[in-house]
């Protein structure tokens, strides 16, 4: 079960046809806020069975300020010391028996597309890129009657810890996190930026904020279904969280800043991923000797294997240059030296130069944008 709590990063679940296109860009009713009940008892699952053992003991640096984990963690914390007794559970332990080698944003992708808990079923509909993972060979009958064990565990979980108990106890908080979150994005033109920026646009952008996941993780997915595209962004709380005084809320996310820097760079993965997937393996092989001066420091942030790494390269290179197109140079820059000097994704200089090539017309498409990128970096 340890293996499935890693702590990682956002990687999108991502399709195999990618569609370029100028057309329909709007960001007029696409943004919408969702709590997902499936998320959060995910979220839980995950803060008494990793994030909480030991917590009391272990601290963490907030902007240069080391601090007890368990008081940046305030709200999880209150929840592992009133669910850490399930920790255990038979029901728990039976719905991750199948799925301790998948990470958790591939279990989040899967559960946005399941009825809510306790009545998630896995449905004829649901793609098989969805639940195919859940066999270690990718056997497709195999996989499905794992998932459909996963999701009779978490249906009996739900019902053990009376989870629905919870969420109407914690109405108050998710409705003020809910609120925090409206406020801090009242003009949603990234979204615009973004769609005008990478030529695509998809049909829905969904914040799913999560009081459960630990504050700093973040998870990119899209998902679609039918001929609808919707890409989500699923999240911690961004800060301080202070809910003793209900009348004095204040739940983590009521960081305009952070809030649309994380929204610009998980909604980012659904419009690169799927392009950096289909380049041709021979591009990465080429490229691949570039991961190893930066591995120590890569593994430590989850992105383990050179591709993951190229993943971020891409996303973090588009969030400087949307941010410049928003006219937030200071952000630009920050984001620039941040990623750079501290974080050392040491070649987006470089795929900053192909972007902004592209984004004066030279180039077709971002498909053409990202392959010259990759070539220029094989000959680093």
């Amino acid at each position: 079960m340890k293996k499935l709590f890693m702590v990682i990063t956002a990687l999108a679940i991502v399709q195999c046809t990618i569609s370029q296109t100028q057309n329909n860009i709007t960001s007029e009713d696409k943004l919408d806020i969702k709590i997902n009940k499936n998320i959060e008892l995910l979220g839980l699952a995950y803060f008494i069975g990793f994030e909480g053992v030991d917590i009391e003991n272990k601290t963490v640096k907030i902007q240069g300020e080391t601090i007890p984990k368990k008081e940046w963690h305030n709200y999880g914390y209150q929840l592992y010391l009133k669910y850490k007794p399930f920790a255990t559970s038979n029901n728990l332990e039976k719905s991750f028996s199948v799925a301790n080698h998948l990470w958790l944003d591939y279990l989040t992708a899967f559960l946005l597309q399941v009825g809510d808990v306790p009545n998630a079923e896995l449905s004829p509909e649901i793609d098989k890129g969805y639940y195919l993972n859940f066999s270690k060979s990718k056997d497709s009958i195999a996989a499905r009657k794992n998932a459909e064990i996963f999701l009779e565990g978490l249906n009996a979980f739900a019902k053990e810890i009376d989870l629905e108990d919870y969420l109407t106890d914690s109405k108050v908080y998710y409705e003020s996190a809910i609120q925090e979150i409206a406020d801090g994005l009242l003009d949603n033109n990234f979204i615009v930026s973004m769609e005008k920026f990478y030529g695509e646009s998809f049909d829905q952008y969904v914040l799913v904020p999560s009081l459960t996941i630990p504050k700093g993780m973040g998870f990119g997915i899209k998902i679609l279904r039918d001929t609808n595209t919707s890409v989500f962004s699923v999240f911690g709380a961004l800060g301080i969280q202070d809910f003793d005084d209900e009348d004095n809320l204040e739940m983590g996310f009521a960081y305009e800043k952070e809030l649309m820097e994380l929204s610009i760079h998980e909604f980012g993965h659904s419009f690169v991923n799927p392009v950096v997937a289909q380049l041709p393996d021979s591009l990465f092989t080429s490229t691949e000797h570039l991961f190893e001066p930066l591995r120590k420091k890569m593994e430590a942030q989850g992105y383990n294997t050179w591709k993951s790494c190229v993943y971020e390269h891409f996303v973090r290179a588009g969030e400087i240059l949307i941010a410049e197109k928003l006219g937030n140079l200071d952000a630009a820059e920050r984001l620039r030296l941040d990623y750079l000097e501290r974080r050392k994704f040491n070649h987006i200089p470089l795929i900053i130069k192909e972007l902004k090539v592209y984004d004066s017309g030279v180039y077709s498409s971002y498909c053409e944008t990202v392959e010259r990128a990759m070539i220029a970096l094989s000959k680093i």
